[in-house]
């Protein structure tokens, strides 16, 4: 192996970062899922980076989709710090906080935001919008910025009811329509009990849901053939 890599002396160079051993741990984790070794999965991060980045390179739709959600936590970072980098680690502290809290295991835990004053006390809230900006804020900022933006062309008061209603609109819904013409046409028998070529009625069911009675529509009488 080193025979080999002297033949190769200036073909390539080495790319070296510290880590700790515990986000080492969560890497080689990573990798195990992709069903890679460590050094692939690094290979693969790598060369994700050229093909998007690389203005001569096309990029595949994967490639595409896995670095805009790259793109999107590099971007994050500016202004910010790598939570795996071991310089500066001494002097970082937790100022906020998005709690799960649960009273009883059968039901979903209630959301609870903890921040800390100025003057070194505890705050608490349980308003969603709070919540949703410093996460927004903290992952991806062009993405609050729109929201925002959507919220006050709804006029809306809520970011969170905004973020609902976007996503609800592009959720195809139900045709009742349809449900309510095949409704009105459905056979009701007499309870006298005549045959089908006999009288027939129909019931229009929109009608019996709105004022709690029916509306009753003879059709043409059908006779039956000598």
């Amino acid at each position: 192996m080193r025979a080999k890599h002297e033949a190769q002396k200036g073909y390539y160079t080495t790319i070296a970062t510290k880590i700790s051993h515990a986000d080492k741990a969560k890497l080689v984790s990573i990798a195990e899922g992709f069903k890679m070794s460590f050094y692939e999965l690094l290979q693969a991060l790598l060369l994700a980076l050229v093909r998007y980045f690389d203005a001569e390179s096309l990029v595949t739709y994967d490639h595409n989709a896995m670095m805009n959600a790259f793109a999107n936590t590099i971007f994050s970072l500016k202004g910010s710090f790598s939570p795996l980098s071991l310089t500066g680690h001494e002097k970082r502290n937790i100022n906020r906080a998005i709690l799960f809290v649960q009273q009883n295991p059968k039901q979903l835990p209630q959301l609870l935001a903890v921040s800390k004053a100025h003057d070194g006390n505890m705050k608490e809230t349980y308003n969603f919008d709070t919540m949703l900006y410093e996460f927004l804020r903290s992952i991806d900022n062009e993405v609050l910025q729109t929201l925002c933006e959507e919220k006050a062309s709804r006029g809306y008061f809520s970011l969170l009811q905004t973020l609902h209603d976007i996503v609800l609109e592009r959720t195809p819904l139900h045709d009742q329509m349809a449900d309510e013409i095949a409704e009105m046409f459905t056979d009701i028998r007499p309870i006298t009990g005549e045959h089908i070529n006999n009288e027939v009625f129909y019931r229009r069911n929109y009608e019996s849901k709105r004022n709690g009675e029916s509306c009753i529509i003879p059709t043409r009488r059908k006779t039956t053939l000598a």
